[in-house]
């Protein structure tokens, strides 16, 4: 654990540790509160791996997809997982899509990705592009999720993102103002009071910038609200058929994206909104900035030669700038 005395009367306080397949890094604005957000993170973080994982044999999504064509019937906060995938299909136009679990199966992506990479180099599978619109097909109710036939659903995109703004929120709503991070998919937990201006004002968190988690950080931006995400092809790769490939799938051809960003980083109003944006630019490729642009999202992209591109007024130099507010 790691305590930081700011003004504002805040007492920072941050401690780490992996859940979903991926670090955690919470920091909260109350020292005092540091353990007893960490214990919350920590439950509420195993239960949406014991709903959302593809890669554990009891869980809800693993049983949904193996009853596709029917009704199943799941916890909630799957439904809630599933409702924020397919917002993200229905913003890309399907550019995010979560019917690709059969496809990233194909690329041989079928446990966590530590185990994928401990294989063999595997002969290539036959791409599965996605089945046009099938997102569109998705079914949901309070406690049941409908996975069309043939497909296979795959939170990958939006998962972590999801769990990082559900376990924001939920510390906002007990009244502790704090950053969330799972692997690099943040949010903002801003408590009603701090929310609706009780004297102290916002939390300026600052957030360091870099490719890869161990990579030294190129920039710092502040957030007091809201989300922040990167995709990389760089992170979350392996060799198949003699050649390497990652986890971005491009679901017109059920092969990894074509790399023109090797990193994309958004500033949005979540982190889903935030990862969507990121994951979207990565398929999108050359397309990616007027993208962002029309939707006035701040973004960082860094190509494959390491060429920065800039969009909708991210900061071009290393002081500490404003992102994410208002």
């Amino acid at each position: 654990m790691a305590t930081t005395t700011a003004p504002g009367g805040f007492t920072f306080a941050e401690t780490s540790w992996r859940a979903l397949g991926t670090y955690v890094q919470l920091g909260v604005a109350d020292s005092g509160r540091l353990d007893e957000a960490r214990a919350r993170a920590e439950d509420l973080l195993a239960a949406v791996d014991l709903s959302c994982s593809r890669f554990r044999a009891d869980s809800d999504l693993t049983r949904a997809n193996l009853g596709a064509g029917s009704w199943v019937r799941v916890d909630p906060l799957l439904v809630a997982a599933v409702s924020a995938a397919l917002d993200a299909a229905e913003e890309t136009d399907g550019v995010v899509d979560p019917t690709l679990g059969r496809s990233l199966v194909a690329l041989g992506y079928d446990a966590d990705i530590g185990a994928v990479r401990s294989r063999p180099d595997d002969p290539a599978g036959v791409p599965l592009p996605a089945v046009p619109d099938a997102w569109r097909a998705v079914g949901l109710q309070d406690d049941a999720v409908l996975v069309p036939f043939g497909t296979a659903l795959d939170l990958g995109a939006t998962g972590k993102a999801f769990a990082s703004d559900l376990l924001a929120d939920d510390l906002a709503d007990r009244g502790i103002a704090c950053i969330v991070s799972l692997g690099g998919d943040i949010s903002i937990g801003v408590p009603p009071a701090l929310a609706d201006g009780d004297g102290t004002g916002p939390v300026d968190w600052p957030v360091t910038i870099a490719e890869l988690p161990d990579d030294p950080p190129v920039q710092t931006v502040l957030l007091d609200h809201g989300g922040l995400a990167t995709s990389s092809v760089l992170g979350r790769h392996w060799n198949r058929g003699g050649r390497r490939v990652h986890h971005l799938i491009d679901p017109r051809t059920g092969r990894p994206a074509e790399s023109v960003w090797r990193t994309v980083t958004v500033s949005a109003g979540c982190a889903v909104a935030a990862n969507t944006a990121t994951t979207a630019s990565i398929v999108l490729g050359e397309d990616a900035p007027r993208w962002l642009a029309e939707r006035d999202l701040a973004a960082r992209l860094v190509d494959v030669d390491g060429g920065v591109t800039l969009v909708a007024g991210w900061p071009a130099d290393d002081d500490l700038a404003a992102g994410g507010r208002s």
